[in-house]
């Protein structure tokens, strides 16, 4: 090679060199003002999260590391197209054969990401019970129901997981939640029954009463459950026939997606029971009330199953004034609760819920006070095992 044609091959690679550097620069540059002027998001509807705010320079920050750890933390939420690689990596990992996504096991307890299964259905990954919160949580509630001396009916809810194994990927480890369910089955004597739903639920019943990207039963599942908690307490359930169920026409993508999101994946519909009989239905929380169950400003967010009820209150209070029974009825319950209220409100002139999460006064005097006459308990098996509610109902 001639010293004339070595000089033309550096030029060249001097030129590459200076179109790859400049296209760095420029990508760098990009990011960079992106990060500083683009509008930010407070909050990930997607990811159902709270995103890094701005980093607030101080000597402590400094020192300890919080502030370089806050910025890479506000880098990572904030950075273009950010939803376009939150997506191509949970595509990734599925080509590459991963199975639990979303998961964090370093996190004490553990906790558990979601399978991708069949039928469009994302699952919450089951894990064994490792601690004692789902043992006080059913002590403290089957103590309050034999204090409060009333009929008392115990609902544990098990999860789309445990009822649709069969559309889980092959061999995927799933707790089995019948461990839970006969533990509180154990505790059935006197004014408390418990109700099984495992079969009523299951997937080979022929249908699909489970939400394919949330964690909650849909509302025909909804619906089931209130048939066996009425059915316990010998009154007949509203036929189904006696309900219109609307649709929300937006699409629902829940709290299993938000694990895991995947721009492939097929949303919900969330269906809405009007009662079709005329009945004056109302809610009261706090010192607000009103016609009717279903809030209309969640039609078009993300969170479109908190159109029950509105969401998790500490108190609701429902009323039918064309029921007469004078039966009132105290929930204790999750949020798995709020979609069966529509029905249950056919059969009771008062329905009191409350959610112990948010609820901080004497429950026995709640109970005395508005006269109930039945309470029951619905709860989420994997909400017994993962929220302490047993401080609330100490006994005053």
């Amino acid at each position: 090679m001639n010293l004339n044609k070595l000089k033309e091959n550096i030029k060249k690679c001097e030129i590459e060199y200076l179109v790859v550097t400049a296209i760095l620069f420029l990508t760098v540059l990009v990011g960079i003002l992106f990060l500083i002027f683009a509008p930010k998001q407070d909050f990930s509807e997607d990811e159902n999260r709270v995103l890094e705010s701005t980093p607030k320079i101080t000597v402590q920050g400094i020192e300890d590391g919080s502030f370089m750890k806050s910025i890479e933390n506000y880098v990572g939420d904030h950075f273009m197209f950010r939803k376009n690689f939150v997506t191509l990596n949970t595509r990734v990992q599925l080509l590459c054969g991963k199975r639990d996504l979303g998961s964090n096991y370093s996190h004490i307890p553990a906790e558990g990401g979601v399978y991708f299964g069949d039928k469009n259905h994302i699952y919450e990954v089951l894990l064994p019970n490792k601690t004692d919160v789902f043992s006080r949580n059913v002590e403290a509630i089957t103590r309050f129901a034999e204090e409060i001396k009333i009929p008392f009916y115990f609902m544990p809810v098990p999860s789309g997981t445990q009822e649709q194994q069969e559309n889980l990927p092959f061999s995927a480890p799933s707790h089995n939640q019948r461990e839970e369910f006969d533990a509180i089955k154990s505790k059935e004597k006197g004014n408390i029954k418990v109700i099984d739903l495992f079969d009523t639920l299951n997937i080979k019943t022929g249908n699909d009463y489970y939400y394919k990207t949330d964690h909650h039963w849909n509302t025909y599942g909804a619906y089931e459950g209130y048939k066996a908690l009425v059915e316990q307490m010998n009154i007949s359930p509203a036929p189904k026939e006696d309900f219109e169920f609307k649709p929300i026409k937006e699409p629902f993508y829940g709290t299993l997606y938000s694990k895991a999101v995947y721009d492939k994946q097929e949303p919900d519909t969330v269906y809405l029971p009007y009662y079709k009989k005329q009945a004056v239905v109302t809610q009261q929380t706090g010192k607000k009330k009103w016609e009717g169950l279903f809030w209309k400003e969640y039609f078009t967010k993300k969170d479109k199953y908190s159109s029950f009820l509105g969401g998790n209150h500490s108190v609701d209070v429902v009323k039918n004034e064309d029921v007469k029974n004078n039966k009132k009825l105290l929930i204790i319950k999750d949020s798995y609760a709020n979609s069966m209220i529509p029905f249950l409100a056919t059969d009771f002139s008062e329905i009191h819920i409350i959610d112990l999460r948010y609820y901080n006064q004497n429950i026995y005097e709640y109970v005395k006070d508005n006269k109930i006459t039945d309470a029951a308990a619905v709860y989420s098996i994997k909400q017994l095992c993962d929220v302490s509610v047993a401080n609330k109902l100490r006994i005053r």
